[in-house]
């Protein structure tokens, strides 16, 4: 009689065993293992700088390439509109440098331009790619990133300078 008892006492605990295994993944819904979202805000800004000539000459011009310019002392471009008196710079850049998420994280990126009419972005390990727009809140939608790594984030109309990285970690 005792051997029953044990059979019948083990054979219990399989079945409570079986009972909560099952509800477990019974119990695992779209909504607890959805990925959590990462919503990153940044905007797209130019930096000006000016110097008066008296105070500081002018170093010349930048190398070529975009994302940035230099003006000399006279010209009309950065504002200047003619004056001999000043020179001045200009860059496009996002008012961040890095951004970070983790790893099987949603990222989001909600853009706002200030200036320029537009920035065309392109992620390219990501195959994503979005345009700001001055006045505008931009949502991009990057996806799940499933790999850690850093992942740059272009501006193609004003490149080299106005970029950053999206540094993804692995989960903690």
């Amino acid at each position: 009689m005792r051997p029953r008892k044990v059979i019948v006492a083990l054979a219990g605990t399989l079945a409570l065993a079986s009972v909560a295994v099952s509800l477990a993944f019974v119990g695992t819904s779209d909504a607890t293992t959805a990925a959590a979202t990462r919503t990153l805000y940044v905007s797209a800004v130019e930096w000006k700088g000016s110097a008066s000539v008296a105070k500081e000459p002018y170093p010349g011009p930048v190398p070529p390439g975009g994302g940035w310019e230099s003006c000399a002392p006279g010209s009309d471009g950065c504002d200047l509109k003619g004056d001999t008196t000043k020179w001045a710079v200009e860059t496009y850049r996002f008012d961040t440098a890095v951004v970070v998420a983790y790893c099987g994280e949603r990222v989001v990126i909600k853009a706002f331009g200030v200036n320029a009419a537009f920035h065309d972005i392109v992620v390219p390990a990501l195959k994503k790619k979005f345009t700001i727009k001055r006045g505008v809140v931009t949502t991009a939608n990057l996806g799940i990133v499933k790999k850690p790594g850093i992942y740059q984030i272009l501006c193609v109309t004003h490149p080299p300078a106005h970029q950053m990285d999206l540094v993804v970690l692995p989960k903690p």
